[in-house]
């Protein structure tokens, strides 16, 4: 006698299992996508987006998707630096100096080096050594022998060369966050400027009024002397168009020593400002605070234990935007307010204070990189918190030293990719 059959039931799995699984993924909620990006994009601060991003891993997938634009839409945070937006430094190793007064890379490409909020962005085991590693869409030669000129808002500059000498200007503006990069149409000839101070304006700059415009858009100034003509010229490139613009007389007359030496511009409301004090620089910075003040920083030690001090100066710059501004003379000699920063952890002596450098100052990070002689080493100090970090045993003898800050949607970005920063 055959055996019954038992009817074969279906195996379902358990009407809570698919749920739980979609909660561990977006946290239960039912919204869609872009209503998500919407609702992050109307939070009140960039943390509580950072907050969000942790959250789940759906949520985490929004924000990757949609950094651009919450960024832009977040208010920004008003009264302190962001030291969490640093990444590192770029640099030379100098090995000689050329006809134009600049230095002869040792390596052939400007290396990388990372700070510590950097080694968390990246959130990787092995950091890039180089400005090439950066970039894996691009030939990794095309920055053989470039050197960094600026940075600001996530983007970098570098002057491309072919060889050590060029017999053009080539400049090119890339994200290293991102791997984007634009070479622009080189300048050779009559057209070649000899030193020259580079200024980099952002969509922040150019559309103040109007945030979800412009969100790749960027100038580039060109302050140089015109040794033809015999004055000191100005010259924009613009993005949107892709091409220079007409050359224009400055009208301050910038000698050739204060060019050589010049350093990174500070930009205040669509406006950029160079320091140009021969004898202070190298010892000088000019930066923005977070409450949008020009400001100077320089070093000191107090007299007893030699105890660093970090000096800014604020300036109050009258006029409103562009050609509003007032200037005497196109410079700005009188402060209206001081203050110090003591990093009682750091002590300095006076071959210390005499033979420093400072190289650069994040505009929304508030890190002043500086250098010392004599094995001092490269160090970043941090103006919200009055703390120093050293980056290195070496970088005095560095050629071209530039830092590097992310933006908001590269930061939010990462915050999305790596949780535990």
């Amino acid at each position: 006698m055959p055996r019954p059959q038992r009817s074969r039931r279906r195996s379902v799995a358990p009407p809570y299992t698919r749920k739980s699984a979609r909660r561990r993924d977006d946290n239960g909620t039912s919204l869609p996508d872009d209503a998500l990006a919407g609702v992050f994009a109307r939070l009140p601060h960039p943390a509580d987006v950072v907050r969000c991003a942790v959250t789940c891993a759906r949520w985490g997938r929004v924000v990757t998707t949609s950094a651009a634009a919450i960024s832009r839409s977040l208010p920004p945070p008003v009264g302190r630096f962001l030291p969490q937006l640093a990444v590192g430094v770029f640099h030379l190793r100098k090995a000689g100096t050329t006809a134009r007064t600049r230095c002869t890379p040792a390596a052939p490409q400007p290396r990388f080096l990372a700070m510590a909020s950097g080694r968390r962005l990246l959130g990787c085991e092995t950091i890039p050594a180089s400005i090439g590693s950066f970039f894996d869409a691009l030939d990794g030669a095309v920055f053989d022998y470039s050197r960094p000129v600026a940075s600001r808002n996530g983007r970098l500059v570098l002057e491309l060369r072919r060889e050590t000498r060029a017999d053009d200007v080539t400049l090119c503006v890339c994200s290293p966050m991102t791997g984007d990069a634009v070479v622009l149409p080189p300048l050779s000839g009559e057209d070649k400027p000899t030193d020259y101070g580079c200024a980099l304006l952002t969509g922040d700059d150019l559309h103040p009024n109007n945030p979800r415009r412009g969100t790749k858009s960027f100038q580039l100034l060109l302050v140089y002397n015109n040794r033809r003509r015999g004055f000191t010229a100005l010259r924009c490139y613009c993005s949107d168009t892709g091409r220079w613009g007409a050359e224009a007389r400055s009208a301050v007359s910038v000698s050739d020593g204060e060019l050589r030496h010049i350093g990174g511009a500070a930009v205040l409301r669509g406006v950029a400002f160079w320091q140009l004090d021969h004898d202070a620089l190298g010892t000088r910075l000019l930066g923005v605070s977070p409450d949008n003040r020009l400001f100077l920083v320089y070093l000191g030690m107090l007299g007893g234990d030699g105890t660093l001090v970090a000096k800014i100066s604020y300036f109050d710059i009258p006029g409103g935007d562009g050609d509003d501004f007032q200037f005497q003379n196109g410079r700005k000699e009188s402060s209206s307010d001081e203050e110090a920063i003591t990093v009682h952890h750091m002590k300095m002596n006076c071959r210390d204070l005499r033979t420093h450098k400072l190289r650069w100052i994040g505009e929304k990070n508030g890190l002043v990189l500086f250098t010392m002689g004599d094995g001092g080493g490269a160090h970043a100090l941090n103006l919200q918190e009055g703390t120093v970090e050293k980056l290195a045993d070496e970088g005095h003898s560095w050629g071209n030293a530039v830092g590097f800050e992310t933006d908001w949607a590269a930061y939010l970005s990462s915050i999305a990719h790596h949780p535990r920063n």
